[in-house]
């Protein structure tokens, strides 16, 4: 009889442990579900701009070269912050930090909608990167507020934002560009998406407040990123099995940003497309895109294996640039749809292999470091590309940046070769 009372209290702690545990979780999916918002509504804000952008800055009378400038300002913004977010939110807090960066892409965009010369412009390019770039910030919160075991999820997650962002920014804009009647250019419905972009950060910072809790405990997720000695990223640049692997890191991206920042002039120059056709355009592109990493990216990595998948990505995106050039003034969607599906699913399929492959490549116990040198790789790529591609376009001729980006994605492809096997 004493037994059985001494242990009456055990299935008590049992349950409220359990109980614990469910609220833990639910509290878990939550902030999850947040911090998915989060990056999905930035990639949303990004991609209502790209596809307007160039127009707009031509009607503000901008240079070929200044439109690459203009899009080089982002991610040059981005390149900065990350880092500074980043650590500054393991010694004040993640929300605080994503409170601020939301703030900031919320003004930037403002700042889109008001503009009426190419100096407001800039700025709003330049207080709109410095605010998203709080990816650093919620791959950290997944970290703090994820087991081990689902940490991979939880970072699956912010690759689905990402994805679905791009996808459906180009196709929010076509859709606030018809809306106000902008079958050709209209300054009206290009500052339209600058405030359609302004509301949806004010949504996701109001939700944030409200909602986000700080998580009981900060991991060094952003710090174990970016606080690295010099040494490290000479070492690591200069290891033999990585050095390759982060040279297409940057020629791919660097190619394809380049490509994308001059696609916009082309289609305008070439063809007469409207703001409308372009985030059609991209919308396409996005969804090609998606369509591949979705769907297809880990059924051929299995069969075939990273090495073979990135040389097969870069002939794709090789194939795609250097029919680009060759598409008809006139009944040129065919062929122009062409080319841009084979640049879609070549950047589908080598990206995220690239990154499989480094990972696997990398030292254990320095691989967050090694995908963020890649990472930052990537970034200077999306800096350097667009300003080289409009420089081209402006003053070499409006295929140049196709005939460029190609010789490039050709080196890609040889080097591709050149890729150690998994180690």
């Amino acid at each position: 009889m004493k037994n059985k009372i001494s242990q009456t209290p055990m299935p008590v702690r049992d349950a409220e442990s359990k109980e614990g545990e469910i609220t833990a979780k639910a509290t878990g999916k939550k902030a999850l579900g947040l911090i998915f918002l989060t990056v999905f509504i930035d990639l949303i804000g990004f991609g209502l701009i790209i596809p307007v952008m160039p127009s707009y800055a031509k009607e503000l009378h901008a240079s070929d070269l200044q439109v690459g400038l203009l899009i080089a300002s982002y991610s040059f913004m981005q390149l900065l912050f990350c880092p500074f977010w980043g650590r500054l939110s393991d010694h004040v807090g993640r929300r605080p930090i994503l409170l601020t960066s939301l703030l900031a892409s919320c003004v930037g965009y403002l700042i889109w909608g008001w503009s009426h010369s190419l100096t407001s412009l800039f700025v709003a390019r330049l207080v709109a990167g410095a605010g998203n770039a709080n990816i650093s910030v919620a791959q950290a919160y997944v970290a703090d507020v994820t087991t081990p075991e689902n940490r991979a999820k939880g970072m699956g997650l912010i690759g689905a934002a990402f994805g679905l962002g791009f996808v459906l920014g180009p196709a929010i804009g076509g859709f606030c560009i018809s809306r106000v009647g902008a079958s050709a250019v209209d300054l009206s419905g290009l500052q339209t998406i600058g405030f359609v972009a302004a509301g949806l950060s004010l949504l996701d910072l109001i939700l944030t407040f409200f909602m986000l809790p700080e998580p009981e405990k900060r991991s060094q997720a952003a710090t174990e990123r970016f606080s690295l000695d010099p040494s490290f990223y000479f070492r690591t640049i200069s290891n033999p099995k990585l050095t390759v692997s982060f040279l297409i890191f940057f020629l791919s991206t660097f190619a394809f940003a380049n490509m994308e920042a001059t696609i916009v002039l082309l289609a305008r120059q070439k063809f007469g497309f409207t703001p409308f056709d372009n985030s059609i355009m991209f919308t396409y592109v996005g969804l090609l895109i998606v369509l591949i990493q979705g769907g297809m990216i880990h059924r051929l990595a299995k069969k075939y294996g990273e090495k073979h998948l990135i040389a097969a990505g870069t002939l794709l995106v090789f194939l795609g640039l250097v029919l680009i050039p060759f598409v008809p003034q006139t009944n040129a969607i065919f062929l122009l749809a062409t080319s841009l599906a084979l640049l879609a699913f070549g950047s589908g399929i080598n990206n995220p292999s690239n990154q499989s492959l480094l990972s696997k490549l990398a030292p254990q116990e320095n691989m967050g470091g090694t995908l963020g040198i890649g990472q930052s790789l990537s970034t200077l790529g999306r800096i350097l590309g667009p300003a080289v591609g409009c420089a081209a376009f402006q003053f070499l001729g409006m295929n140049s940046p196709y005939v460029i980006g190609a010789v490039i994605m050709m080196v890609a492809f040889a080097m591709a070769f050149a890729l150690p096997d998994r180690s």
